[in-house]
C-alpha cells in the first residue's frame, strides 16, 4: 500500500500523534527542531547505518515509549530514512512509520520507496527491508531552508524522474533562465515551478513503486538510471550522491545515442539539462583509476545472468533495459562525457542580481605550498581544502605531492595537468627524491618555459631528461649545499627550490641575472609558508638567503587555508560595475591579488578621460578582469610589469587582444603590458569571446557579462583555479546555456 502524501507550509501545521516518537537530524536548524515533539536528535550520515546504531536507536525510542501504539516519524534526509524505515520495520515486527524528509533528493525519491537499508562495514546496503511508510509529508518550510547545494543535489534526482517519465515539467530545464530561477531563486519565487517539479518526480517514482513494489519485475530497475556509473564515481570521494549520478546520467546520455538510438538533439538535450548540476570530477583519468572503477561498478548487485544491468534511454519517457554495457564501457563514456562538458561553449547574459555572496575556492598559490611542505616535511602537516572538488591545480598538485611522500624510494608516474606552480614544484620534489618520478603534462604545461629550474635542479646533481609529455627524474643522492635560479621569467622556480627546506636540509638559494623575482610577492608567500612550519631563512646578502631547519620544525602543525583572492577579482568587478552583484566571501588579504578591490575603487572614482598607471609587476593574473573592467568605464588604463604573461596558459596578452576585438572591444598590446582607451564600451551582442582554454580569459569573459548574450569558448578551463565558477555565477544572477558538442555517429 502506498503511503498517503500531503504538502504543508511549516511543521506547525503538522499534527503528530500522542503516540509518536520522533527521530531528527542534528543538524537541521534550531528553528525547525522547535518545532518537533520532545525529538530524539541523532547525528545523520552513512554511520547512522549500522547495527551498532540501530541497537542505540531502538534502546532510546524503547525509553520513550514502550507499548503499541507507535509511530515512528523520521525527520531528515535518506541516510536518516533508511535507518528508522529499518528500525520501524523490525522493531515489534514492524510498527507505523511517517517519513518527513528534510532534503529535496528525499522528498523526490528515498522517502516514498519503502526501501530500508543499514551498510554492512564498508559495503553499503547490505542490510534492508521493503517497509513502506504509511504517510510522507512535504514541508515548504524545509525546502526553502536548504542550501542551494542541497537543492542542486536533489534536482539530480527529480531529472532522472522527469526523464524516465517524459514528464511536462522537462520544458522547465530547457528554458535557461527559468532553470536558474529553478535552482537558485527563494523558494517564494520559484515555488510554482518546484512545486511542478517535485510532484511529477513523485508521481513516477510512486507509479513504479506500486507495479513493482518488491523489485521482483524488473520495473523498478528503471530508478536506477545514473546509478550504476554514479555509486562508481561516489565511491571515490569527493562528490555527493547527487553530482555522481549526474555523471552517470551525461555518460548514459552518450551510451544511449551510440547503441539505443537516442536522437542526437535528446542527448544533447539531457547534457544541456545535466550542465548545471556536473562538478568537475575529483580523480585523474589514469590507468589505476580506471581500474579501481571498473572494479566498483562490476561489483554492483544488480546483474542478470552474471552481467551487469543498466538503464538506457531511447528518449524521453523511453527508458531500456540492457546489459550490453559492462563496467569499461561506463568508464569510456565517463571520460567522453567529462571532456564535452570541460570544452563545452558557454552563452551568459545578466539576470537580475539576487545579492547571493559568491563563493570562493581555497587560496590555490598557499595550498600548492601546502601540499609539497606536507610531502616533504618529517612532523605531520595538516590543512583542510574545505572544497567539494578543489581546484584541478590543488587537487593533481596535492595527490602527486602525497605519493612522492608516502613512497620516496618507489618509481612513480604522476600527471600533473596544465598547472605550471604544481608542475614546477613537482619537478623539485622529484628530484630530492631518491626513486625515479616520471612527470606527465598537460601539452601546454610542457610548452611552457621550464629550463632555468632544470639547470638549478640539475646542477644540484639531479637526472632530467625531457619525454613528449613532460620529463624523467632521478633524484640526488646527496642534498646540494647550494642551488643557484635564474629569476627570470617566474619566481615559480625559486619557490620550488625553497620549499625543499622543509625536508630539514640546510643549503644557500641563490638568485641569479638581473632583477628581484618575477612577481616578488609570491616568492614572498612560500617564504611565509616555511616560517610557519618552522624553516629559518636568513639573508646573506641581497641574492643568497640560507634556508635551514628551525627549533619548531619537527612539531606537528595545522595550517589554515583563506579563501582565493584571484577568484574574487570577479566579482570584486562585476560589483564595480553593477553594485546589486554582491562583492564575494572574504580571502586572504596578503595575497597579492587583494589588491584588485582597490583598483577597483580608484578606476570607478578617476575622471573620464584621464588615464590610470599600474604596475602589475606583482599581481600580473590581475591583467585580464582589470582590462575587462576599464573597457566598459570612461577611464583608460596603462597596464606595465606584466610581460610574462605571455608565458602563460596562452600568450595571456595577445590572446587577450585578440579576444576583446571579437566582442568589439579594443586593448593595445605593449612589450611589457598593454593599453585600454578612456572610452566607455559595452560588448557587441551576441558575440563570441575565444578563452583559448585559459581560466584567467573565462573569468573576463564573465566580467563582461551584459543584458545580451555573450558566448565564451571552452568554458570548463575554470575548473584549473576555480570549478564552482559558473555555479556561484548562476546563484549570482547570471544566465548560462551550454552548448555540448557531440560526436557524429558514422
Amino acid at each position: 500500500m502506498l503511503p498517503s502524501l500531503d504538502v504543508v507550509p511549516t511543521l506547525r501545521d503538522l499534527s503528530f500523534p500522542d503516540h509518536c516518537v520522533v527521530l531528527a537530524d542534528a543538524n537541521l536548524p534550531s528553528a525547525v527542531l522547535a518545532h518537533l515533539p520532545e525529538p530524539i536528535v541523532v547525528e545523520a550520515g552513512e554511520g547512522l547505518k549500522s547495527l551498532s546504531r540501530l541497537g542505540e536507536l531502538a534502546e532510546a525510542v524503547l525509553a520513550r515509549r514502550a507499548t503499541r501504539p507507535m509511530v515512528l516519524v523520521g525527520v531528515g534526509g535518506g541516510s536518516l530514512g533508511d535507518a528508522v524505515g529499518f528500525l520501524a520495520s523490525v522493531l515489534w515486527r514492524g510498527v507505523e512509520l511517517w517519513h518527513v524528509p528534510t532534503t529535496l533528493l528525499a522528498m523526490v525519491d528515498s522517502a516514498h520507496g519503502g526501501k530500508t537499508a543499514l551498510n554492512l562495514g564498508e559495503r553499503k546496503n547490505q542490510l534492508g527491508s521493503f517497509y513502506m511508510a504509511s504517510r510522507v509529508v512535504i514541508c515548504r518550510e524545509l525546502l526553502a531552508s536548504l542550501p542551494l547545494d542541497e537543492r542542486e543535489a536533489g534536482m539530480v534526482e527529480a531529472l532522472k524522474a522527469l526523464w524516465l517519465d517524459g514528464a511536462p515539467a522537462l520544458a522547465h530545464f530547457d528554458d535557461p533562465a527559468t532553470l536558474q530561477k529553478l535552482l537558485a531563486a527563494p523558494v517564494s519565487e520559484a515555488g510554482p515551478m518546484l512545486d511542478e517539479v517535485i510532484e511529477q518526480a513523485i508521481a513516477l517514482k510512486l507509479r513504479i513503486v506500486s507495479e513493482d513494489p518488491r523489485e521482483e519485475r524488473g520495473i523498478r530497475t528503471f530508478l536506477n538510471l545514473g546509478h550504476t556509473a554514479g555509486h562508481g564515481i561516489e565511491a571515490f570521494g569527493g562528490l555527493g550522491h547527487g553530482p555522481a549520478v549526474a555523471w552517470g546520467m551525461a555518460a548514459c546520455a552518450l551510451l544511449s545515442y551510440r547503441d539505443l538510438g537516442l536522437e542526437r538533439a535528446q542527448a544533447t538535450r539531457l547534457l544541456t539539462h545535466l550542465d548545471p548540476l556536473l562538478r568537475p570530477l575529483p580523480f585523474s583519468f589514469d590507468d589505476a583509476t580506471r581500474a579501481r572503477f571498473v572494479a566498483k561498478v562490476g561489483a554492483d548487485k544488480k546483474r542478470r545472468d552474471g552481467r551487469l544491468i543498466s538503464i538506457g534511454l531511447r528518449g524521453p519517457g523511453l527508458p531500456e533495459l540492457t546489459t550490453a554495457w559492462e563496467a569499461e564501457r561506463w568508464w569510456e563514456a565517463l571520460i567522453e562525457a567529462h571532456e564535452i562538458w570541460r570544452t563545452r561553449d558557454l552563452t551568459i547574459w545578466r539576470g537580475a542580481p539576487t545579492g547571493h555572496t559568491p563563493r570562493l575556492p581555497v587560496d590555490k598559490s598557499r595550498a600548492q605550498r601546502f601540499a609539497v611542505i606536507k610531502a616533504l616535511r618529517q612532523a605531520p602537516v595538516n590543512f583542510d581544502t574545505g572544497d567539494e572538488t578543489p581546484p584541478d591545480d590543488v587537487r593533481l598538485t596535492s595527490a602527486a605531492l602525497e605519493a612522492m611522500g608516502k613512497a620516496p624510494h618507489a618509481e612513480l608516474d604522476l600527471y600533473l595537468g596544465e598547472g605550471a606552480t604544481g608542475g614546477r614544484f613537482a619537478l623539485a620534489a622529484a628530484a630530492a627524491r631518491p626513486g625515479r618520478t616520471r612527470l606527465r603534462f598537460a601539452p601546454g604545461l610542457v610548452r611552457r618555459p621550464h629550463q632555468p629550474l632544470i639547470d638549478a635542479l640539475v646542477e644540484g646533481g639531479a637526472s632530467i631528461q625531457p619525454t613528449d609529455d613532460g620529463f624523467e627524474v632521478r633524484g640526488w643522492q646527496t642534498h646540494p649545499e647550494r642551488l643557484r635560479v635564474a629569476a627570470a621569467p617566474s619566481s615559480q622556480y625559486g619557490s620550488a627550490l625553497a620549499l625543499l627546506a622543509a625536508a630539514g636540509h640546510t643549503f644557500v638559494l641563490e638568485r641569479t641575472g638581473p632583477g628581484p623575482w618575477p612577481s616578488q610577492t609570491y616568492f614572498e608567500l612560500t617564504e611565509v609558508a616555511l616560517r610557519q612550519v618552522g624553516v629559518q631563512i636568513d639573508a646573506l646578502s641581497p641574492t643568497e638567503l640560507r634556508l635551514s631547519p628551525g627549533p619548531t620544525l619537527g612539531e606537528p602543525v595545522r595550517l589554515e587555508l583563506e579563501r582565493d583572492a584571484s577568484a574574487a577579482v570577479v566579482w570584486h568587478a562585476l560589483h564595480a560595475l553593477f553594485p546589486g552583484f554582491s562583492p564575494p566571501e572574504p580571502a586572504g588579504e596578503d595575497h597579492p591579488d587583494a589588491r584588485f578591490a582597490s583598483l577597483a575603487r580608484t578606476l570607478k572614482n578617476h575622471r573620464a578621460g584621464e588615464v590610470l598607471e599600474v604596475d602589475l609587476s606583482d599581481a600580473p593574473d590581475l591583467a585580464p578582469v582589470l582590462a575587462a573592467l576599464a573597457a566598459r568605464q570612461p577611464v583608460g588604463v596603462r597596464i606595465r610589469g606584466a610581460a610574462h604573461l605571455r608565458h602563460k596558459e596562452s600568450n595571456r596578452i595577445d590572446a587577450l587582444a585578440r579576444s576583446m576585438a571579437e566582442v568589439g572591444l579594443t586593448i593595445v598590446p605593449t612589450d611589457d603590458g598593454f593599453e585600454v582607451e578612456a572610452l566607455a564600451h559595452q560588448p557587441a551582442p551576441n558575440a563570441r569571446f575565444e578563452t583559448y582554454g585559459d581560466h584567467r580569459l573565462a573569468m573576463c569573459a564573465l566580467a563582461l557579462a551584459h543584458e545580451t548574450p555573450l558566448t565564451l569558448s571552452r568554458a570548463g578551463c575554470v575548473t584549473k583555479s576555480y570549478p564552482g565558477l559558473w555555479r556561484q555565477a548562476r546563484r549570482a544572477g547570471i544566465i548560462t546555456q551550454a552548448h555540448m558538442s557531440l560526436p557524429t555517429l558514422d
